[in-house]
């Protein structure tokens, strides 16, 4: 049976991405340019599209095309898109397809300012970026909207700092704690005992527990982004 030309045409972005920022929008999407950081190849300080971010959490929607991946969460202010603040500590995915957090949490100590919002994704074939233009805000979480959910063959985990090369530290606000993390649809997520400030390195292998089964994975990428 062939497929109409419609939906073969609608695959084709999603066949070729790396991985893609659903939710909150993205600031720019380009395929070719995706590992040019820090957001991949567009401008950190556009402002086209705002999303509130709540010091109570937003839900972070992605979709990965790589059988494995890891997620780094992390923000900066938008006149410091060099001084990069972990949110919480590495996600690892295994499998492809969306995985939504359901309440990432923002950072309460920079309310009322504008500031970035950048997923870096260490995938088999190198450092990948996306990002959104945010606005720190007080408030409780925003509830998950119908594109928070997870495709049913993920598994995802924490991954534990000491399983990943140094290679910059990064801020933490002074005073926050590991948040306890949400998974839409029924995936889920391990919560390491010890909290994590560092950024991993390409080229460090990783090995973590995900759904009873020990996933030993290459980190492979460019070392020279942590340090523009």
């Amino acid at each position: 049976m062939q497929l109409p030309y419609t939906l073969l045409l609608s695959l084709l972005p999603l066949a070729r991405a790396h991985f893609l920022l659903n939710s909150p929008p993205t600031i720019g999407f380009s395929d070719d340019d995706e590992g040019d950081y820090p957001c991949g190849s567009f401008d950190a300080s556009s402002r086209t599209t705002v999303t509130n971010f709540p010091s109570g959490g937003i839900p972070i929607s992605l979709t990965s095309t790589h059988p494995q991946v890891t997620y780094f969460y992390r923000v900066a202010l938008l006149n410091d898109t060099n001084a990069w603040v972990d949110l919480h500590q590495p996600i690892a995915q295994v499998g492809q397809g969306k995985f939504c957090s359901q309440d990432v949490p923002g950072l309460a100590a920079w309310e009322g300012q504008d500031a970035v919002l950048q997923i870096a994704a260490s995938a088999p074939d190198g450092w990948l970026f996306q990002c959104s233009a945010v606005k720190f805000v007080s408030g409780a979480a925003t509830g998950p909207g119908s594109d928070c959910t997870n495709a049913s063959s993920i598994k995802v985990s924490y991954v534990d700092e000491k399983l990943i090369l140094n290679a910059q530290t990064t801020t933490i606000i002074s005073g926050s704690s590991q948040p306890t993390q949400s998974v839409a649809g029924g995936s889920s997520t391990t919560q390491p005992a010890s909290s994590s400030s560092t950024m991993g390195t390409p080229g460090a292998a990783a090995s973590t527990q995900v759904g009873g089964l020990a996933i030993l994975g290459t980190i492979i990428g460019t070392i020279g982004f942590f340090f523009f």
